[in-house]
Parts: C-alpha cells; sequence; structure tokens
C-alpha cells in the first residue's frame, strides 16, 4: 500500500487511521517531506519509532501514532527535530525509557500530546520542562514518580486539560503561585496523593469545570471554599479518607451535575443546602460513608 503513496511528495495530508494495516513503516515514507499531518492510529503497525522514516519527516505539524504497537522512546527525542510539531497523539503503544539521551531540548513546542498507554516511565518527562504552550496534556497510565509536578500548570498558562490519572504521583496537591485562568479539567485520580485537599483551590483554579482526585489518598474535612468554585460540573472525591461533615458549600454550586464523595468516612446528614441548592445535579453518590439521619 505504502510503495504507491511513497510516490505523492507533495502529499501535505495522510490519514490511514482506523484500518488493519500492520507491520512496521516502510523507509519510502521518508520521501512525504510535505507532509503536514499524518494519522496512523488505530492499526496494527509496530517497530521502533527511534529507527523509524517518522524523523525525517520534520514539517510535521500533526502526528497521531495511537492504538497501534509501536515502541515510542518515552523522551521523544526522536521528534526533537521537529520544531513545526503541535500536536502529538500518541496512546496506547509500547513505551520505554532511552538509556541513551542526548542533553538536548526539543525544538518543538506542543499544543497537545497525549502519551496515555502503558509503560514504567518513572520521573516526570524532562522534555516537559521546555514546554509552554500546552493547552491539552494526558500522561495517564504510565507509573510516573514523583510529586505533583506544579510547574506544569506554571509554565502553561494556556493549558485546558490536564490528566494524570493511574500513576504514582505522591504528596500533598500543591497549587500555582498565581491563578490558572485556563484550566478547565483536572484528573489526579489513582495516585498516592495525600494530605488535605487545599483551602485555596477555588482561586487558584477558578475555572474548573470538571475535578477529579478520587483514588487517593486524602485526608482531612472537605474544605467550605469547594463551594465557591461556581462553574464546577463535576465533583469525584471518592475512594480517599475523608471525614468530617459534608460541607453545605456545595449547595451552592448551581451548575454541578455530578457528585461523588463515596467510600471516605464523612458523617453527620446530608445538608439540605445540598439537595435544595444543586438544581443541575443529575448523578449523586454518597455511598460507603458513616452518614447519619
Amino acid at each position: 500500500m505504502f510503495t504507491g503513496l511513497c510516490e505523492l511528495t507533495h502529499l501535505e495530508e495522510l490519514d490511514v487511521g482506523d484500518n488493519y494495516l500492520g507491520g512496521a513503516l516502510p523507509s519510502c515514507l521518508s520521501n512525504l517531506t510535505s507532509l503536514l499531518s499524518l494519522s496512523l492510529d488505530s492499526n496494527k503497525f509496530s517497530g521502533d519509532i527511534a529507527l523509524s522514516p517518522l524523523n525525517k519527516l520534520t514539517s510535521l505539524q500533526y502526528l497521531s501514532l495511537s492504538d497501534n504497537h509501536f515502541q515510542i522512546p518515552i523522551s521523544l527525542q526522536p521528534f526533537f527535530n521537529h520544531s513545526k510539531l503541535k500536536h502529538l497523539y500518541a496512546e496506547n503503544n509500547e513505551f520505554y525509557i532511552d538509556t541513551n539521551i542526548e542533553s538536548l531540548e526539543p525544538t518543538f513546542q506542543l499544543n497537545t500530546l497525549v502519551l496515555s498507554g502503558c509503560g514504567d516511565c518513572g520521573a516526570i518527562l524532562n522534555f516537559l520542562y521546555s514546554q509552554h504552550d500546552l493547552e491539552y496534556l494526558d500522561l495517564s497510565h504510565l507509573n510516573l514518580t514523583g510529586e505533583f509536578p506544579i510547574w506544569l500548570l506554571e509554565n502553561n498558562t494556556r493549558l485546558k486539560t490536564l490528566s494524570l490519572v493511574n500513576n504514582s504521583l505522591s504528596g500533598p496537591i500543591e497549587l500555582p503561585a498565581h491563578s490558572h485562568m485556563s484550566l478547565e479539567d483536572l484528573d489526579i485520580s489513582n495516585n498516592f496523593l495525600d494530605s488535605h485537599i487545599p483551602m485555596e483551590i477555588e482561586a487558584s483554579l477558578p475555572s474548573l469545570l470538571d475535578l477529579n482526585i478520587s483514588e487517593n489518598s486524602l485526608t482531612g474535612n472537605i474544605p467550605p471554599s469547594i463551594g465557591d468554585m461556581e462553574l464546577l460540573q463535576s465533583l469525584d472525591l471518592s475512594h480517599n479518607n475523608l471525614f468530617g461533615s459534608i460541607t453545605p458549600s456545595i449547595g451552592d454550586m448551581e451548575l454541578l451535575q455530578s457528585l461523588d464523595l463515596s467510600h471516605n468516612n464523612l458523617s453527620g446528614g446530608i445538608p439540605e443546602k445540598l439537595t435544595m441548592g444543586c438544581s443541575s445535579l443529575s448523578s449523586l453518590i454518597l455511598s460507603n460513608n458513616n452518614l447519619q439521619g
């Protein structure tokens, strides 16, 4: 199939996604140096990206490798010379830690990066320290370690979505020094984060629509300030060690559609203000607590 395509040297967009194509990418793919957009997702391609012809396609702005059998170095060093690359999707492949990483910084400034999938990547990826234009970042299911990477928010003021689900992050939830006005979706569920829910969360993240901190080791009370998150539509604090009463201030969240406080140690009754104030609520889960009344 690619033999004929490789002759189309003026091609700027190629999408062969969602097929049954497989094997290693042919070397002749490097002839397509005019490509701006390449979609190979949802196939059966394999091979080490570090040795693939993709290294030569430095005009790419959009690249989707998702849902294949590629081996991808987690440093993304094969793409460091792709200065025009803005959107990279590579979830559900096999990621590995490079052993011979040169001390270089990437020439790209990404807007979108999705690397979620199977892997064991250790600490948060070094090349991310040089990124300042991210708007969507998903690093879920990579077994990343270390503390909550607050610098990702501080360095990327236009970041709208941050997903770090199912990693091994530990320590307290940190907040940016200055309010982050762009973040709408934060999912840091299924980690080892502990300590309290920060009191200043509303002031630091005033644009949040969806917040998921479930399946961690958070303790303490639900801070009343969480009721000031007036744009929030979904809140999941389940499967933690939260205690005390359900703060009535949640009833001030008129746009809240989904609330899950299950599997904690919450006590007392269900605040009347919650049932009266959350007029948009369509899902309420309070099971496995110590509620009375």
